[in-house]
């Protein structure tokens, strides 16, 4: 007999689901299974939404890089001055 991973609740021999990340050696229960089920579908579309807005992304990064670069000369140019 083995235990469900999340509660350790005792499982018989057809029961338990295979942990869907970790695979068949993580038995779930039905409880828990619908918990870390429903997880890993809203990590699946959070990762899905922001991996498709890659322009958006990109002109983001310019835009800091730009500010970095300006506090980075005004630095400099105190430190020269000192």
């Amino acid at each position: 007999m083995k235990n469900c991973e999340e509660c350790g609740k005792n499982l018989g021999v057809l029961e338990g689901y295979q942990h869907p990340t970790l695979g068949k050696k993580y038995l779930l229960c039905s409880h828990c299974f619908d918990q870390v089920e429903e997880s890993v579908a809203k990590w699946r579309e959070f990762v899905l939404s922001n991996s498709f807005n890659i322009k958006e992304s990109k002109s983001k990064s310019q835009v800091n890089l730009k500010k970095i670069k300006t506090s980075l000369t005004k630095i400099r140019e105190i430190l020269n001055d000192a």
